[in-house]
């Protein structure tokens, strides 16, 4: 069952596009990844360096998602270097013609599950990560209480991790989780799932549960050297062996039709 509260211009696919959502994800059907990291932040590399990997192994868009600036990320963006590299970003689209890059950003939630970043400079990026620090120890209900407010505010695009990691987890019987993905579909807000191909212990309870709320999900990488941005490839795979379809998957829409979604909200469309 998918969400009705989508009312974008894509209300309802029909055709090739239905056939297209219906499929179980391959890699082939990542058109782009939404989360990685360059040395503007912690990344191993430069934002062109990320770029050119980007295109070299055939994806159509690169999101940058680098730190604001918090307690955990001390080498964080502020305001000013956030928009030195809007300036980055808009050169290279200029140069590397046909490959579309979107300045997004990765920031920590408050405790309270508040965001240390206001409205309108969160504004200034294409889409919205936030994250929850793991920085000593956390109760997990506590955490996803903190997420399910969250996924209800208005500038946030995707929950990143742990909640990302937990997709792969399992959901072990913990109401919380469903009211996360409840709280996500309702806010047309996207749900990471980790592609770090040393994440073991897999269980898509939790991807399937979205999948059936309508809720998208972006298969991540967290890329923090160019090498890491391929293992989106073996997130894909596992996704497709575990019944995970096309429509669910944010990065499998391509670059015009995922900045259609951005401006009108994360709500899978109805079938």
């Amino acid at each position: 069952m998918y969400s009705d509260c989508y009312e974008g211009p894509l209300k309802k696919l029909t055709g090739q596009d239905l056939v297209r959502v219906q499929e179980l994800v391959r890699p082939c059907d990542i058109k782009g990844i939404l989360h990685a990291h360059s040395r503007w932040t912690d990344g191993a590399h430069s934002l062109e360096s990320m770029v050119e990997i980007a295109r070299e192994i055939g994806l159509e868009y690169l999101g940058i998602s680098d730190h604001f600036h918090s307690e955990d990320h001390q080498e964080g963006l502020d305001l000013s270097a956030a928009r030195v590299q809007r300036a980055e970003v808009d050169r290279l689209v200029q140069k590397f013609e046909g490959f579309d890059i979107l300045q997004g950003v990765e920031i920590d939630a408050n405790k309270d599950g508040s965001l240390p970043v206001d409205d309108e400079t969160l504004d200034m990026f294409d889409f919205v990560i936030v994250s929850f620090s793991e920085n000593g120890g956390y109760v997990r209900e506590e955490l996803l209480e903190r997420a399910i407010h969250v996924a209800a505010h208005p500038k946030v695009t995707i929950l990143g991790n742990p909640v990302g990691d937990f997709m792969l987890r399992g959901c072990n019987g913990n109401g919380e989780m469903e009211k996360v993905l409840s709280a996500a579909a309702s806010g047309g807000t996207a749900v990471e799932i980790n592609a770090n191909p040393c994440c073991s212990k897999l269980d898509w309870t939790c991807c399937k549960m979205a999948q059936e709320l309508g809720v998208y999900m972006a298969i991540s990488p967290n890329a923090h050297r160019a090498a890491r941005l391929v293992d989106y490839r073996h997130g894909a795979q596992l996704a497709h062996d575990a019944g995970i379809t096309c429509g669910n998957i944010l990065n499998t829409l391509n670059s015009a039709e995922l900045r259609l979604r951005l401006s009108n909200g994360l709500h899978v469309p109805r079938r």
